[in-house]
C-alpha cells in the first residue's frame, strides 16, 4: 500500500513539472499625494485626527478601485468628530485572484495602534492624507513612531495642542 500511494504522489509531482506555477496577477496602482511640511500642516488639512487600534476589513470596490477598507476603534479623537469606530480605506487588495497593490503604499496593520490624519467624506470611509505622513504607530507610552522617513517627530500632548 506504501509504494501505490508513493507512486501516486510521484506521478502527480512529474506531471506538475511542466506546468506554470498558479500565482495571482499582481496589479500596482500609482497614486499621488500631496506632501507636507510639519505636524501642524497635517493637523490643519485633515478632518479627522484619531488615536485608535485597526481592527480587520474588508476588500470592497469604491469608485472603480480596489481599496481595503478597515474598521478603526477610536480611541482619542484630536480634531474632528466621529463614532466610536470608523472606516478608513487604503487602496489595494486581492479581487478574484488578483493583487492589487499601491505604489510606494505602507498599509494599516490590523491589531496595530495608530495616530491617524484623514480625510472624511460623507458617503465614503476616510482616506489617509498621504500614507507617509499621515500615519504613525502609537508605541510604547503611547509614543507615535513614523512609519517611513518622511513623517514627523511629535508627542501626543504636542498634537493635543494644536
Amino acid at each position: 500500500m506504501g509504494r501505490v500511494v508513493l507512486a501516486v504522489l510521484l506521478a502527480l509531482a512529474l506531471a506538475a513539472c511542466g506546468r506554470p506555477a498558479l500565482s495571482a496577477k499582481r496589479v500596482e496602482i500609482q497614486a499621488d499625494y500631496p506632501m507636507y511640511d510639519s505636524v501642524r500642516m497635517l493637523h490643519e488639512r485633515a478632518t479627522l485626527v484619531v488615536a485608535g487600534q485597526v481592527l480587520p476589513g474588508a476588500v470592497r470596490s469604491i469608485d472603480d478601485l480596489v481599496y481595503t477598507v478597515y474598521r478603526v476603534q477610536v480611541e482619542r479623537r484630536f480634531k474632528g468628530t466621529s463614532a466610536e469606530t470608523i472606516e478608513v480605506k487604503q487602496i489595494g487588495g486581492t479581487v478574484g485572484g488578483t493583487v492589487y497593490v499601491e505604489a510606494g503604499g505602507i498599509p494599516l496593520r490590523t491589531g496595530t495602534r495608530y495616530v491617524l490624519f484623514l480625510e472624511t467624506y460623507p458617503d465614503s470611509p476616510a482616506s489617509l492624507l498621504n500614507p507617509a505622513q499621515a500615519q504613525y504607530v502609537l508605541g510604547d507610552g503611547d509614543r507615535p513612531e513614523r512609519v517611513d522617513p518622511g513623517g514627523f517627530e511629535f508627542t501626543l500632548a504636542s498634537l493635543e495642542a494644536l
